[in-house]
């Protein structure tokens, strides 16, 4: 009976949906800290799902190629791959290095202003996102965040930062420069996103804060910036984790 109530709700307000007040829960760290996880209500998850399947095909059109988390078909394990290939001694030789990017609070910082310019939807559809967002918004910052327990916050932080992986890019034949005439074909962005977690593969002669600068000034517009303690620069031959998987560059090649 209850979801028979849902489905007609979710017909007759579709158009014009108004998000209720987010549940928050209380989520233990391993630092012994809590963290509140803000939750919508099961008629704003439904709704959200329904949106969700709406947006995607437009900005799946739209999304990098190197962006693995949260998009049907792709997935962890597609993210692993590409790291082992580009990461073997075969490419650019075994003084590569890497720079493990992370971003402080993504979801609680989003601005709302970048999701919404970048938004590919109807009036009615662009409404209901924007009332979702502000929904779950803290006081301090009422124009930024996307609750972590939505079911579209996802695929508005990939909409948000969808761009991230073009900043560090080089033309295959290194004594060329890339211009506007140059194929994509020609052109390698050796970036790895899976949502908020991301990893640039440097060669020896890439400067790590140029690239590191840029993705600051890229971050800022959204509303976001680089955890700098967080961030760091390492020599492929000395490892590094990423999404459980630990990678290391074998000094023998």
């Amino acid at each position: 009976k209850e979801r028979f109530e849902l489905n007609e709700l979710l017909k007759a307000s579709v158009s014009n949906w108004k998000h209720q007040g987010l549940r928050e829960i209380p989520i233990p760290k391993k630092d012994g800290t809590i963290r509140m996880l803000k939750v919508p209500t099961i008629a704003d998850r439904a709704y959200q799902c329904l949106v969700k399947y709406a947006l995607e095909p437009a900005h799946e059109a739209t999304f990098h190629a190197r962006s693995y988390g949260f998009r049907t078909g792709r997935s962890a394990h597609d993210a692993q791959k590409y790291l082992y290939n580009n990461l073997c001694s075969t490419r650019n030789g075994i003084d590569k290095r890497v720079i493990e990017l992370d971003i402080e609070k993504c979801f609680d910082r989003i601005n709302h202003t970048a999701i919404m310019d970048r938004l590919i939807a109807p009036y009615s559809i662009r409404q209901g996102i924007f009332r979702c967002l502000k929904a779950g918004v803290n006081p301090e910052f009422p124009e930024q965040g996307t609750p972590q327990g939505g079911v579209v916050s996802p695929l508005l932080a990939n909409i948000a930062l969808n761009g991230i992986e073009s900043i560090h890019r080089y033309h295959h034949d290194t004594s060329k420069r890339i211009t506007d005439k140059t194929s994509r074909e020609k052109i390698t962005e050796p970036s790895v996103r899976y949502a908020d977690d991301m990893v640039i593969i440097l060669r020896p002669q890439d400067d790590a804060t140029e690239i590191l600068d840029k993705i600051s000034q890229f971050l800022a517009k959204r509303g976001m910036k680089v955890n700098e303690k967080k961030t760091k620069l390492t020599a492929a031959t000395d490892g590094f984790d990423f999404l459980g998987w630990h990678f290391k560059v074998q000094k023998k090649g």
